[in-house]
């Protein structure tokens, strides 16, 4: 399944002040979004966490610590 991205006004907001930083890397980003998009897990290297409640989990990773 692919999701699509839509801009909001948040969205927007937030990407301005992480181009600000000087530590921001875009293409980077894009690839982290680009997973996203795809549905497929995020490499170790990008943490990958859950920002759901328990009941809503639907990741294909371990939730114990």
């Amino acid at each position: 399944m692919k999701f699509k991205i839509k801009r909001t006004n948040k969205f927007i907001k937030q990407y301005t002040k992480m181009i600000k930083q000087k530590h921001f890397k875009e293409d980077e980003f894009v690839k982290v979004l680009s997973y996203l998009v795809n549905n497929e897990v995020l490499p170790t290297k990008y943490h990958n966490h859950l920002l759901e409640p328990k009941k809503n989990r639907n990741l294909g990773m371990s939730y114990s610590t």
